[in-house]
């Protein structure tokens, strides 16, 4: 676990469902858990008014540090954003396309 925030993913088969703790690691070893997020608590939010207290607020760099713990832990459970997915596709089809000239090319060669 890195210095700083983290985030573990874990499905859970008897909830059927994920389990998500954030976790900071802090310097001298220790690891602090957030408490529970009650989610289903919602206010509604008027385009008109001032909206309502952020969900969760971050000081200085944190916000930075807790956004990389999330993106790392989501890769590490197995959730690729669909950009990533679309590249690794396209990267695929390049991998295919210089596999086929390779053929092409030291076949003449024989």
């Amino acid at each position: 676990m890195k210095e700083g925030w983290n985030v573990i993913l874990r499905y859970d088969d008897a909830f059927g469902g994920v389990n998500m703790w954030l976790v900071k690691q802090c310097r001298d070893g220790s690891k602090v858990v957030v408490n529970p997020i009650d989610i289903t608590q919602t206010s509604t939010l008027e385009p008109v008014m001032e909206p309502p207290e952020p969900t969760i607020r971050f000081h200085g760099h944190e916000a930075q540090q807790f956004l990389q713990g999330l993106s790392d832990g989501l890769v590490e459970a197995g959730f690729t954003p669909d950009a990533i997915k679309a590249s690794d596709k396209q990267v695929e089809a390049i991998k295919a396309h210089l596999e086929d000239m390779r053929g092409l090319v030291f076949k003449n060669r024989k």
